[in-house]
């Protein structure tokens, strides 16, 4: 019995694009990754809310400085609750900072624009956070490293105020979430802290 010429094409073709699918790069039909996706997947959760958990480590001290509490951002707005060892809260709100240390509530509040490396750091977190990439840009020199699963944000202060204090600040996460936000200043100091989405 002649097998039909039709057939044996088909069958030919089909052969082609099993062999090719399996030799292609894996990530040939993804869709491209890179700042401008990170910052868009960053940028669709308006709101969050986490747990963290920081060391300093300080050149004067032996041993690191912990504190642990809570972050909540939402447009605009940065929240972080520090709860352990001793209270303060940090509230963000457009271009003033609010600063309320201890249990007695003593309040200061800042104008961001003033404190040019309060104001850099600020933004680093906050902008990230939302996916700003023009205002993260506007204060940091950026380079992304890793894949959509694991991504590391490397920023280096653009303005001379804060890139004599601040040598750089380092962002790590996984899809739209930040797991790890780390700043080395000049001096070799620096601070860890993780940040933990999933119990707020």
């Amino acid at each position: 019995m002649k097998s039909n010429p039709g057939s044996r094409v088909l069958l030919t073709l089909l052969a082609i694009l099993i062999i090719g699918w399996q030799i292609l790069p894996r990530n040939v039909f993804a869709a491209e990754w890179n700042l401008q996706t990170l910052m868009r997947d960053l940028g669709s959760r308006t709101t969050g809310q986490a747990r963290f958990s920081e060391k300093k480590y300080l050149s004067v001290l032996d041993t690191p400085i912990e504190q642990s509490g809570t972050l909540a951002f939402a447009p605009g707005q940065l929240e972080k609750h520090t709860l352990q060892p001793n209270q303060e809260r940090m509230i963000v709100d457009g271009g003033t900072l609010v600063i309320e240390t201890g249990t007695n509530g003593k309040v200061r509040r800042l104008r961001l624009q003033s404190y040019p490396v309060v104001w850099g750091f600020v933004e680093g977190m906050r902008a990230t956070l939302t996916g700003d990439l023009d205002t993260l840009q506007r204060f940091y020199e950026i380079e992304l490293h890793g894949t959509r699963e694991d991504w590391e944000l490397v920023m280096v202060p653009s303005q001379r105020d804060m890139s004599a204090v601040v040598r750089l600040m380092s962002i790590r996460g996984e899809s739209d979430r930040i797991n790890v936000i780390e700043v080395v200043q000049v001096s070799g100091d620096r601070s860890v802290m993780r940040i933990d989405e999933k119990t707020p």
